[in-house]
C-alpha cells in the first residue's frame, strides 16, 4: 500500500468528473478526502482508497479508473445514492454474473437510469438489495428491450472476484 501524492489524487478525480455518468456526490465524497489518497496493487489489478474506502479500481481490461463493487453498495446502502446508472437482473443471470459472464440482454428486467455505450453500470440482484457486478455498457439503455439479444454490460467487477475480495481486506485494514 502506498500513498499517492494531492496531484494524483485530483487527476483521479477530475477524470472521473468527466464521465457524466458517475454520481456527484460520489466525487465530492472522493475531493473530501483527497488529502489520504492510498494506491493498492494486486497482480492484475490495482485500487484506489480514499480515506478508509476502497473507492475506485483499475484492471488490464479498462484504461480508466472506475468504481468498486463495494464502494457503489456502499453508498447505496449508507446514503441511497446510486453511483453508476444501473440495471437489475432476474435470478437465472445472478450465479452466471458472479462467475464473471457478461451481462446479456434478456436477463435485464429493468434500467433503474438510462445510459449510453461506454458509459459504467452497476448492476442489481433481483431483490435490489445490493449490487453484483459492475462494468462497461455495449449498448445504449435503449437497445434493451423484450427481444432483444446480445451482450448489454460487459462485467468487469463482481461479487467474490479479486477486486471485491481485495477491497473487503483493505476496507477492513483502514478502518482499524
Amino acid at each position: 500500500m502506498q500513498y499517492i501524492s494531492k496531484r494524483e489524487a485530483r487527476a483521479i478525480i477530475e477524470e472521473l468528473r468527466k464521465r457524466e455518468c458517475i454520481d456527484r456526490s460520489f466525487v465530492s465524497f472522493l475531493e473530501e478526502h483527497e488529502e489520504d489518497v492510498k494506491k493498492i496493487l494486486g497482480e492484475k489489478f490495482e485500487i484506489v482508497a480514499f480515506g478508509s474506502l476502497p473507492a475506485l479500481f483499475k484492471t488490464s481490461k479498462v484504461e480508466f479508473y472506475m468504481p468498486t463493487l463495494y464502494a457503489i453498495n456502499v453508498f447505496y446502502n449508507t446514503k441511497k445514492i446510486l453511483v453508476t446508472p444501473a440495471v437489475t437482473v432476474d435470478e437465472g443471470a445472478v450465479a452466471h454474473l458472479k462467475n464473471g459472464a457478461d451481462v446479456m440482454i434478456p436477463g435485464i428486467k429493468r434500467i433503474s437510469k438510462a445510459f449510453t455505450k461506454g458509459d459504467i453500470v452497476s448492476v442489481f440482484e433481483p431483490g435490489e438489495r445490493y449490487f453484483i457486478t459492475i462494468g462497461i455498457a455495449l449498448v445504449d439503455s435503449a437497445a434493451i428491450t423484450p427481444g432483444a439479444r446480445g451482450k448489454a454490460i460487459k462485467n468487469l467487477n463482481h461479487v467474490d472476484d479479486d477486486v471485491w475480495r481485495a477491497s473487503l481486506q483493505v476496507a477492513k485494514a483502514l478502518q482499524k
